[in-house]
């Protein structure tokens, strides 16, 4: 069940993502300019062009993530002892590593960074990497793969790190790690992810009994909004509105308490 889920929340995402509608309409009113309906044709393309002019310019990614990403602040002070330290997958590049042979990383590398430097300041730390492929496609690669890789090069011992390779979706992280670690009640556990990922990862984590304390990395957005002309802002709306239907959909399936999780 929990697979068919997470097939249907791709394929669906596949095609209502915002890229994809944009390149849709782009290539639906170019070819009606060459039929009997280029009149809609030329407004369509109109129409889209502006809202791909508009996306570009004003801050909208900045709107629909900085909430989340203000959701949970980067800890002032940490205990001077924790149990464990958990990091989520999803900076690896798992094809070009595994064509390259050279460790790659998309944004959100300080993923692994902060989670190695946490490590050596927590030498005694439980150390859990967590996070399978989440391709439909192409499962012989994990990110595992490449975090090792890259732990190694940053100077930390790959072999403190405990993978969980199978989970492909956040949920699968929260229980998948659940049942790995069997944490006891009381003790301390770090969770690092992006600062816009935090607040579902903490919902999931609270809901399967983990009571983390989230330390948010790999920020979108800054303090104040600005207008600037960036195509690349097309990539971080549609980053924003997939993290927000993730936190109303696993709300309505029962899977987080809340459907904004806060500290």
């Amino acid at each position: 069940m929990e697979s068919l889920f997470w097939v249907m929340s791709k394929i669906m995402w596949a095609f209502i993502a915002p890229e994809t509608l944009l390149l849709f309409l782009l290539i639906l009113s170019t070819g009606l300019l060459w039929t009997r309906y280029n009149k809609q044709g030329r407004i369509l393309i109109g129409a889209t062009v502006f809202i791909i002019t508009l996306v570009s310019i004003l801050p909208f990614s900045s709107w629909i993530l900085r909430p989340l990403e203000d959701r949970f602040p980067i800890p002032k002070e940490l205990p001077s002892v924790v149990d464990g330290i958990i990091v989520l997958a999803g900076a690896e590049n798992v094809s070009v590593t595994a064509a390259r042979g050279q460790p790659s990383v998309y944004d959100g590398g300080e993923r692994l960074t902060t989670f190695a430097w946490l490590a050596h300041t927590y030498p005694d730390a439980v150390l859990l990497f967590s996070g399978g492929s989440g391709s439909l496609t192409e499962q012989k690669y994990k990110p595992a793969d490449t975090a090792r890789k890259i732990f190694n090069q940053i100077g930390l011992d790959s072999g403190r790190v405990t993978f969980e390779s199978d989970s492909k979706n956040t949920e699968e992280n929260a229980l998948n790690s659940y049942a790995l670690i069997k944490p006891i009640p009381g003790q301390r556990w770090i969770l690092v992810t992006s600062a816009f990922h935090m607040p579902r990862a903490v919902g999931l984590f609270r809901k399967a009994g983990w009571n983390i304390i989230p330390y948010p990395v790999d920020f979108q957005t800054t303090k104040h909004f600005s207008l600037k002309f960036d195509f690349r802002e097309i990539g971080r709306l549609s980053l924003g509105i997939r993290e927000w239907l993730g936190l109303f959909v696993y709300r309505a399936i029962g899977a987080t308490l809340t459907l904004l999780p806060g500290p």
